[in-house]
């Protein structure tokens, strides 16, 4: 696989498979100008019908609103600090540490330092709800 294919979010056959850095991944991230010019910026490292694996970086000070997602989702912290809101609770979170909670709760975000995070999230397709 080439490193522009690498770069892409993959939205893999059955049976496939991808490798990432997640160091290159960081720092490809970090050298964009919506990161420059902005207080966060994400890309999806893996991506299809039911898994999206979204790398993020935020800012200090950087605020992700309270919102919902369709799907369960996993929040593990790779550099910083973050303070996650979510069904009336707040946790602080650490590099190294995860954090999950199921589909529709409403969360957000505080980055208490600049952090780097993966989310992951699984969205449960209409032929598996059957």
């Amino acid at each position: 696989m080439s490193a522009d294919q690498m770069r892409q979010p993959l939205r893999p056959a059955e049976g496939g498979i991808v490798a990432f850095r997640l160091a290159d991944e960081i720092a490809r991230l970090k050298s964009g100008a919506e990161w420059q010019n902005g207080d966060r910026h994400a890309v999806s490292l893996v991506k299809d019908d039911a898994l999206n694996v979204l790398l993020m970086a935020l800012k200090k000070g950087a605020r992700l609103h309270p919102h919902r997602v369709k799907g369960p989702i996993v929040v593990q912290l790779l550099s910083g600090q973050i303070r996650v809101s979510a069904d009336g609770h707040e946790c602080a979170m650490s590099a190294g540490e995860m954090l999950a909670f199921d589909r529709g709760v409403a969360h957000g975000v505080d980055a208490v330092e600049e952090s780097v995070m993966l989310l992951t999230t699984a969205i449960e397709r209409a032929a598996d709800a059957a």
